[in-house]
């Protein structure tokens, strides 16, 4: 017989329209006892915290930067791992996207759910490796490396611009080389380049990499 814990997280997001253009995030907790593959006892979901995070206008990259950063602030109280932080902030922005060409105002709702499974088994417990992702084509990613020189931030960037989208730390900080990639958005090089190792589309608005 072995004994093992394993986690999973599901983000439940709606939208409706509203007065004032805010977003709330609810993090709720619930347990299993999962024996031979099957659900013997579930813990009800409890509500660990919540947060409200107002905003103005989605056009604006500062605004998008802002969300994710505020999102990730709250969810570091957990004690989450990075990877399922930025999974979900990305998961919440998109969403949010979508909505701001269908409706003039509105109010988005967030619930995360974590449930953790203690699992007991004959066979033991072998995770499923998560799906390997196709990154960006090596031609886009040569052109960003050579690319030497950044073009600079715009009038109305540098008044809006703040922090990276992938690693969370200010864009303009000493020692830090930008780049811009083809949809418009800016990030620390070295971040960017790691993402498009794994993924083929922008951190931020998820337009894909030209190939």
């Amino acid at each position: 017989m072995s004994l093992c814990t394993s986690s999973s997280f599901h983000c439940s997001l709606s939208a409706s329209p509203n007065t004032h253009q805010f977003l709330i995030v609810r993090f709720r907790y619930s347990s299993r006892l999962v024996i031979s593959d099957q659900i013997i006892q579930q813990t009800p979901s409890t509500l660990m915290g919540d947060t409200l995070i107002p905003f103005s206008n989605l056009r604006h990259p500062r605004q998008q930067q802002s969300i994710q950063f505020l999102v990730n602030q709250f969810l570091c109280s957990f004690n989450l791992h990075s990877s399922v932080r930025r999974t979900i902030c990305h998961e919440i922005l998109s969403f949010a996207l979508q909505f701001r060409a269908i409706l003039p105002s509105f109010k988005i709702e967030a619930n995360i759910d974590h449930v953790e499974d203690l699992i007991i088994g004959e066979q033991g417990f072998q995770e499923t490796p998560p799906p390997r992702t196709r990154g960006a084509p090596e031609s886009a990613i040569e052109r960003l490396i050579m690319k030497q020189k950044f073009d600079g931030f715009n009038k109305e960037e540098e008044e809006e611009i703040g922090d990276c989208s992938v690693c969370y730390e200010e864009l303009k900080g000493k020692g830090k080389e930008v780049s811009r990639i083809p949809c418009g958005h800016v990030y620390h090089k070295s971040c960017v380049l790691t993402w498009l190792q794994i993924n083929n589309s922008c951190p931020l608005c998820r337009a894909p990499l030209e190939s």
